[in-house]
């Protein structure tokens, strides 16, 4: 009886293990939990610090309570052990709120409009001014930048983001080699006209793989009903 309870516990135990190293190509409708994503790894694995696990005088059932915890310079919660722990907010990878997700790029957390392999997202940079200026004049000695919307894109297998552009595409799809010999043939404007299309072609080919959600992995849970313990 003891032998069969035991074999019993194995095989749950060994179904479950299975079960959670499964993951799943990203799709439209893969719902990701709302929380901080503290690493990409957290994020790969759906495990985000929930909500209910942040502690903030920030009222929980505010509609961008999100957003409005990661304007703060720190960030306190609560972890799987129930130890309450502290983070600068600048180091964590990003959020999801409202079934969007966003990501930390300098220290501010921008919308990924593209979710895949490659991640694609807008973000406003400030840049400094280039341009001549008289030495006689009278704003001369004083550094001035402006502010610029700049398309990124995000590599989730090396964490980096790079300028969305022709040259980054180049170096990105030689991942592929028929997709970077496609890429290559194309004419230098149509290279840039087809910055998406190839975005688009590299993530069908090489889907982000994420854990399945709890509700998927609890239908690939095998059940073994005790006989005679």
């Amino acid at each position: 009886m003891i032998n069969r309870y035991i074999k019993l516990l194995f095989f749950i135990v060994l179904s479950i293990n299975v079960s959670a190293q499964d993951s799943v190509a990203y799709s439209r409708d893969y719902e990701f939990k709302e929380g901080v994503f503290l690493t990409l790894q957290h994020f790969l694995n759906n495990e985000p610090v929930l909500k209910s696990d942040i502690i903030t005088s920030i009222p929980i059932n505010q509609v961008d309570f999100l957003k409005e915890v990661m304007e703060q310079k720190t960030i306190k919660y609560k972890d799987a052990a129930g130890v309450e722990k502290t983070l600068e907010v600048s180091t964590v990878w990003g959020y999801c709120q409202n079934r969007a997700l966003y990501l930390n790029f300098n220290k501010e957390f921008n919308r990924l409009n593209t979710i895949g392999s490659l991640c694609h997202f807008a973000a406003t940079v400030t840049t400094p001014t280039s341009s001549y200026r008289d030495p006689m004049g009278y704003n001369y000695g004083i550094n001035t930048t402006y502010q610029e919307l700049r398309q990124f894109v995000y590599d989730s297998s090396t964490n980096k983001v790079y300028d969305f552009n022709t040259k980054t595409m180049e170096f990105l799809l030689k991942k592929d080699d028929a997709l970077y010999k496609e890429f290559m043939k194309l004419k230098k404007r149509k290279k840039a006209d087809s910055l998406f299309i190839y975005l688009r072609k590299y993530n069908e080919k090489h889907p982000l793989y994420l854990a399945k959600n709890s509700v998927q992995l609890l239908a690939n849970f095998t059940i073994f009903a005790p006989q005679n313990l």
